[in-house]
């Protein structure tokens, strides 16, 4: 097969392009019109969003007639998954939202980043965006034998409100009361007014839990590996390995292939070795440079997605005084070289940031035109001299391969107008462990991605929201949640867009982080992989669908 090979250089052209054609056209007018059905619930589009980028190869959505499909295949994460259980904290990693939903099961599933689908409940609706009624699939049956009803999910929720704070936890808590109204009827009212809420229960972290599995071992992370999903755990060594095998009773259609195992594979030569030799077909997380090498190998295929969220030089937003001194996070914009910090975190693989915003590329609403700030020396020093910074030691926290070269550039480039800086290296249970929602945190600064996800309202709370721990900046401003609650109770689409528009000004003057680059995901597997969803919002791929057909592979690499 002829591989699509485009320049990043190129893609961003592309997007920039998008973004200007888009603004230019007609938006949909949505209105206000509650949700119902069964088939598609789709979000109204941000202005001048560009369509998701893909630089290299197509990916097949099925097998071929004839072909020779694998009966396993071996997938290399880059970070750990710790848990497959979204009661506890731990269970914030990419990797891990991609293993549930291998094992299960939510009310409603992402078609594309913007659009829902059904999965358990088949239809849905709300005159009010407060109380919606759900229909049940009368078909699913658990991981271990037990059927699936309405009153496993009150059942559920009861559970998840035992865990706050947690992943789960922040899709759940919007509702007051959840009654089985008949063996498949659902109704939740919520605790007030929350148009996006459908997006809540299609978020990996919604998935379903077994009440009788949790009753019978509630004491080990274990119990909620029974789901509804087409896979059930069979192996499970902690950041290390995850084998799932096909479960035969799964409502829908069979997954092509019988079983899969997600490797944590920290070390990144070893990653590409086991790609060479056969060990793996598909790996995440890969260098610049293997994936450069990979690009140019025939024997393998290079899957590319441009993710949502930018990557960013983040300030403890609740931190000591030199963190809140708006002079001195000035200081910091104008003496980074952006291009400079792309080139060196991941060459080819990453766009310099082309504005000040710190919206996600194509979440709703996105104001286009926000200044980026120059690269200024001696505007730099100007502000550091009026900022409280007296030639402490500031520290940044980083993990990550390409996240830790950005710190590593960041740190000489700060040191030109005498920043001394600090890069602590470590990885992403301890990067995570320091930065959940922690407004007695001592931290100061990180390089990372910023949360940012396709729904504005899902974003938001998701990333700025004081008290959910996702929120890595610790940002808490009055006026901003003020905002974000407006935003969940309004309908109209442009009352909806002046809102994000407002919130969006409000981050560039405050600059509670700074956008830096993008970052353009390289995913290589051998020839013959197909199967798989990628999505902007990394947390969503999902493999449910993957197959390998062996004979559009190099022999060298076959089982």
């Amino acid at each position: 097969m002829k591989r699509n090979r485009k320049s990043i250089a190129i893609m961003l052209v592309l997007v920039m392009a998008a973004m200007l054609l888009a603004a230019c056209g007609p938006a949909a007018d949505t209105g206000g019109a509650p949700p119902t059905g069964g088939e598609t619930v789709a979000s109204p589009p941000a202005p001048g969003a560009p369509p998701v980028v893909d630089g290299g190869d197509e990916i097949a959505e099925a097998p071929e007639e004839g072909a020779n499909l694998a009966d396993h295949i071996d997938i290399i994460v880059d970070t750990q998954i710790t848990v497959l259980n979204s009661t506890l904290p731990g269970a914030t990693g990419a990797p891990v939202t991609w293993a549930a939903t291998l094992v299960h099961d939510r009310l409603l599933q992402h078609i594309d980043d913007t659009e829902l689908g059904p999965q358990l409940a088949t239809h849905w609706n709300t005159d009010d965006f407060q109380t919606f009624t759900f229909t049940l699939r009368d078909d699913v049956v658990w991981h271990n034998g037990d059927p699936f009803t309405a009153e496993c999910v009150v059942l559920h929720h009861a559970i998840i409100m035992e865990h706050p704070g947690s992943p789960a936890y922040t899709r759940w808590r919007w509702i007051d009361s959840i009654t089985a109204t008949g063996t498949y009827e659902l109704e939740m009212v919520l605790t007030e007014v929350f148009v996006d809420f459908l997006f809540e229960m299609a978020n990996p972290h919604a998935s379903i839990y077994n009440a009788r599995s949790f009753n019978e071992n509630s004491s080990d992370p274990s119990w909620a590996w029974v789901g509804t999903g087409p896979f059930q755990v069979v192996g499970f060594e902690i950041n290390d390995f995850l084998t799932v095998e096909r479960f035969d009773a799964f409502w829908g259609e069979a997954p092509p292939t019988r079983s899969l195992t997600l490797w944590t594979i920290p070390e990144m030569g070893t990653r590409t070795v086991m790609l060479q030799t056969g060990a793996a077909q598909l790996s995440f997380g890969m260098t610049p440079e293997d994936l450069d090498s990979l690009d140019d190998n025939p024997a393998f295929q290079m899957f590319t997605v441009m993710p949502n969220a930018p990557m960013v030089i983040g300030f403890n937003n609740m931190g000591d005084d030199i963190m809140m001194d708006k002079n001195f996070r000035l200081a910091i914009a104008h003496a980074i070289n952006t291009d400079d910090i792309a080139l060196v975190a991941n060459g080819r693989w990453a766009v310099n940031a082309f504005d000040g915003n710190i919206w996600g590329l194509i979440t709703q609403f996105r104001l286009d035109g926000l200044e980026k700030r120059e690269h200024n020396l001696e505007l730099a020093l100007q502000y550091l001299e009026q900022s409280v910074y007296n030639g402490e030691t500031i520290e940044l926290i980083a993990a990550g391969a390409y996240n830790i070269r950005a710190a590593e550039i960041i740190q000489l480039q700060l040191a030109e107008i005498g920043i001394d800086l600090a890069v602590e290296i470590t990885d992403m249970a301890g990067f995570t462990a320091a930065h959940l929602y922690d407004p007695e945190s001592t931290r100061q600064l990180h390089t990372f991605a910023i949360g940012a996800m396709p729904i504005a309202l899902a974003a938001l709370r998701n990333t700025y929201y004081p008290g959910v721990h996702t929120n890595r900046l610790n940002y808490n401003d009055d006026r901003v949640t003020a905002l974000t609650r407006e935003l969940a109770v309004t309908s109209d689409v442009a009352a909806r867009e002046a809102i994000a528009f407002e919130i969006q000004e409000i981050f560039w003057e405050d600059l509670p982080a700074i956008p830096v680059w993008w970052r353009v995901t390289g995913i290589p597997a051998v020839n013959g992989i197909g199967g798989i969803r990628l999505f902007t919002n990394q947390f969503d791929h999902c493999l449910r669908g993957i197959f390998w057909d062996i004979n559009e592979t190099e022999e060298s690499l076959r089982p």
